[in-house]
């Protein structure tokens, strides 16, 4: 027994420390790859979010907007627009935040922001699509819609006979409550134009 003892070798303290030394640095590097990539994961979740809710909720709007039949007898396409439409500078200021059509089938179709204090809520507030008086929330996190009237010369105008396009913008985050500066806190702008054909 006691010649095993004394021809086996052990390791010294500092070998140890120096073992321990490199386990702690590859350990730690391991920890803030696997950091990074959950924030680079949490941070691509939320940009895909809100950039799908801007969207959805334009493409629906533009697409039900090209379609609108106009008030029969008239050129009027337009049933109600907030008289915003017409004021500010596009893209940055002004629009209105609601508008009333008439779709193919003859109902009449509202979009509308449904919420308070949309840009500085934490979760923002719901893009509202009403048909015939029954109100659906199409997508939720919404901060901002804009919408700009023109006549047919391409002139900001908000009298509901003359209007032959609109410009929808739409700013939106993501719909939970995300800390300023964190990888959930994203947000997302989407714009489009529609000239009205059935008149």
């Amino acid at each position: 027994m006691r010649r095993l003892l004394r021809g086996s070798d052990g390791f010294t303290l500092a070998e140890l420390l120096v073992v321990i030394a490199i386990l702690a640095f590859i350990m730690g590097a391991v920890f803030t790859l696997q950091q990074q990539g959950q924030i680079a994961y949490l941070t691509g979740a939320a940009r895909v979010e809100v950039q799908q809710n801007a969207r959805v909720g334009l493409d629906t709007m533009l697409s039900e907007l090209r379609l609108a039949l106009p008030e029969p007898g008239t050129t009027r396409v337009v049933d109600n627009i907030d008289n915003n439409c017409s004021a500010g500078a596009p893209p940055t200021s002004g629009g209105g935040s609601s508008i009333t059509f008439t779709n193919q089938e003859g109902s009449d179709i509202t979009y509308q922001l449904l919420g308070v204090n949309c840009a500085t809520s934490t979760t923002g507030c719901n893009l509202q699509r009403v048909e015939s008086g029954v109100a659906a929330t199409l997508v939720g996190g919404v901060q901002q819609l804009q919408i700009w009237c023109y006549n047919g010369s391409g002139t900001l105008n908000n009298a509901l006979s003359g209007i032959r396009e609109v410009r929808i913008q739409i700013r939106t985050k993501t719909e939970r409550p995300a800390a300023a500066g964190s990888p959930g806190d994203q947000h997302a702008v989407a714009e489009g134009r529609v000239r009205f054909r059935n008149i």
